[in-house]
């Protein structure tokens, strides 16, 4: 068996009820149909186009490979392809290209033109609307060039001409990624390699439509078995594609209902209707039951008139208004009523709606005797498409770490492009480095760094390359090794800090040793705690009395204020702290930002209180009364105290302010105030009595302080000299 050679042109028409396959060769200008293979879905693994069992399609297409092989003596390849319209999305794009000075324009400028726009299409695609991640989720399937224009002007071929600025206008199509997927698997498994991909409208226009007929206002309509794919000519170009979700299958699945037929019993009454007459058939109750022609054309009426109504709307939305004529292609297209429906719910003469076959196409020769030739436009269009077509986008079947790609790219392929198909991040090549810790310190950016990691490598068929725009080859073999990520950064406190030392000093009277202090966060911690990602650090040394005391009390620096009132109190100065402490030495406040080595010690007054009442101040000196006993018994004595605040009588509740002066001064109470204040009279004729303090022989006029004990008795008289 030989190869496929380069004007051998294997194509397959993939669709929802059968799988067409055509060998064409090209020679002298024409292109021959030399050998053609049908076959039917055993089961139905492909619904309104989209493949929903690979394993199936994939053992049709192979069986229609392998039969072609067998008679041809032929080794098929390549494969040319297309895509039914099912999610089509489309997007109409100009791009423009200026040069420096007039220039011949040459092919390569008009495929970067092309290709330019195709790839600006696609970016609009994936930022429109709220359509999702649509860059990944769709496929680029093919573009058609609607015009071109030359310095203004419109031009049918740009190649050749002189200018310095061209414009191409193109439609680009998408589909959903998991067709295009589907469809390329169904291709692989069949070992077969994509040559070439295309839409179907796009393919089937080619042929049914020539360039010489867009200024005609024409609608094309491939009705199949899923699917009924949309092309529209108007002014000169192909302004739009689209597709409708029905098609044959509908009245297939009509039919069946209506008469209680499994689906393939289904599918072959609708193919018997446009012979007319009547067809005896086995339902699903095992009956045997004729049906006539007639009867069954009536019964799928209201569907038909669905079908043709879905495909008129989708047109004249598209085309803005009714088109001069509809030229229907594919196996649906010759149910019966359905063209004269379309042309009422046009508006159009039923004489403007018609089967196109491929018969009128020029440049063919031979014939496909298994479909209708209705049918035959479709694997034909793909075909001569791909021969003509010097816009082929590259499909490569490639292998990324022991997994199968298809990929498609409008440029050469390269090792790049696998790995994107493969969704390999490029930065693990590099070994990505273990993140930074940043933190601030005193407001200073302080870094500490990750490991580098240590990079991979790529092998391409198992010889290292380091530019990954090396250009591949179909069934290539790569194998992406990444380099291992680096570790994350870590740290302590102590690895963004200075050296930091320690400070002894009196405080009330005790030596202590004081650390420097540090906050993360706001949080006090020590130099071995971990250091957390964007902290902001602040460290203060002890090197003022403001350090010192914010560190003995574990507080903010910046918070400290040495604020008080000062007063006198009978002539000599003393300070009360205004905010929960006061720093003194040697008695007098102290600036908190005096140097710590010009202090010997420091003496701190603690205060929750900001008032200062002459009841506090003086609370131990100033008593209501005094307890003493007398004779054994207990006694609780009034006394008497006189206050000045600014040469003022105050009582004891008043509040100390800033600046006062305060005098007082203490009534002494003797034995005599007490004999009055219980009422008992010594006079001068009693003189022989005994008086003591304590034990101690006291006069009369003896002043009493608290607890003491007076002793009184009558006698002799003791020999006490006041």
């Amino acid at each position: 068996m030989v190869k496929q050679g380069k004007d051998i042109v294997f194509t397959l028409d993939i669709g929802t009820r059968t799988v067409i396959g055509l060998v064409i060769e090209y020679r002298d200008d024409l292109y021959r149909i030399i050998d053609s293979e049908v076959v039917e879905h055993e089961e139905r693994a492909m619904l309104d186009g989209q493949i929903h069992n690979v394993n199936q399609v994939a053992r049709q297409v192979k069986l229609v490979k392998e039969r072609l092989e067998e008679r041809l003596g032929i080794i098929l390849e390549r494969v040319a392809i297309a895509a039914a319209g099912r999610a089509l999305r489309t997007v109409d794009y100009d791009n423009i290209v200026e040069f420096d000075g007039k220039k011949t324009i040459t092919a390569e400028d008009v495929q970067a033109l092309e290709f330019s726009a195709v790839q600006k299409a696609q970016t609009q695609l994936a930022s429109s609307g709220n359509a999702g991640d649509l860059a990944r989720d769709y496929h680029f399937v093919a573009y058609s060039v609607r015009e071109y224009i030359l310095d203004g002007m419109n031009i049918g071929s740009l190649e050749g001409q002189r200018g310095h600025k061209i414009e191409a206008k193109i439609i680009a199509t998408f589909l959903p990624r998991i067709v295009v997927d589907s469809l390329l698997t169904v291709v692989s498994e069949a070992d077969l390699e994509v040559d070439y991909l295309t839409l179907e409208p796009i393919a089937v226009s080619s042929v049914v439509i020539p360039k010489d007929m867009y200024n005609f206002n024409l609608a094309l309509v491939d009705i199949g078995a899923g699917t009924s794919d949309i092309a529209i000519t108007k002014g000169g170009s192909m302004i739009a594609y689209a597709m409708v979700p029905v098609a044959g299958d509908e009245i297939t699945e009509s039919l069946a209902e209506h008469y209680l037929l499994d689906y393939n019993t289904g599918e072959k009454l609708k193919r018997s209707l446009i012979q007319g007459g009547e067809m005896t058939v086995r339902n699903i109750l095992s009956q045997e039951i004729t049906i006539p022609a007639e009867e069954a054309v009536e019964s799928i009426r209201p569907v038909v008139q669905s079908l043709a109504s879905q495909i008129a709307e989708s047109i004249l939305m598209q085309n803005k208004k009714e088109p001069q004529a509809v030229m229907c292609v594919g196996g649906g297209s010759l149910t019966p009523g359905l063209l004269e429906e379309i042309a009422s719910v046009l508006g159009l003469p039923a004489e403007r709606v018609g089967v196109k076959d491929y018969s009128d196409i020029k440049n063919i020769a031979g014939s496909v005797d298994a479909v209708s030739k209705s049918q035959v436009n479709t694997p034909i269009g793909i075909a001569i498409s791909s021969h003509k077509d010097k816009r082929k986008t590259s499909f490569l079947n490639i292998e990324v770490n022991g997994v199968n790609y298809q990929l498609l790219t409008l440029d050469r392929p390269t090792v790049a492009d696998a790995l994107l198909a493969a969704e390999i991040d490029f930065r693990k090549l590099r070994g990505i480095p273990g993140m930074g810790l940043t933190c601030t310190v005193n407001g200073e950016l302080k870094t500490i760094k990750g490991s580098l990691g240590t990079p991979g490598k790529v092998l391409l068929n198992g010889s290292e390359v380091e530019d990954l725009e090396r250009i591949i080859s179909s069934r290539d073999k790569i194998v992406f090794e990444p380099g291992e990520e680096g570790h994350d950064a870590r740290g302590v406190i102590s690895d963004v800090l200075p050296e930091l030392s320690s400070v002894q000093i009196l405080i009330n009277g005790e030596r202590v040793n004081l650390d420097a202090f540090i906050y993360q966060n706001g949080l006090q911690v020590t130099e071995d705690a971990v250091l957390e990602d964007g902290a902001e650090i602040k460290y203060y040394q002890l090197e003022t009395v403001r350090d010192v005391v914010a560190s003995f009390y574990k507080k903010d620096p910046t918070l400290l204020r040495n604020e008080y009132i000062s007063y006198k109190v009978n002539g000599r100065d003393y300070y009360y702290p205004a905010e929960g402490i006061l720093v003194l030495s040697d008695g007098l406040p102290l600036d908190l930002d005096l140097p710590v080595e010009e202090c010997k010690g420091l003496e701190i007054i603690e205060s929750s209180n900001k008032d200062l009442t002459i009841n506090k101040l003086l609370n131990s000196e100033l008593k209501d009364s005094i307890r003493i006993e007398f004779n054994g018994s207990r006694l609780e004595i009034p006394t008497s105290n006189k206050i000045y605040c600014n040469k003022k009588i105050v009582d004891k509740e008043y509040r100390i302010k800033d600046g006062d002066e305060i005098k007082y001064s203490l009534s002494p109470l003797t034995i005599n105030k007490v004999f009055d204040f219980i009422s008992y009279k010594i006079t001068p004729f009693n003189e022989n009595y005994s008086l003591t303090i304590n034990g101690k022989e006291a006069g009369l006029e003896e002043q009493v302080v608290e607890g003491d004990k007076i002793e009184l008795s009558f006698g002799k008289r003791l020999g006490y000299k006041g």
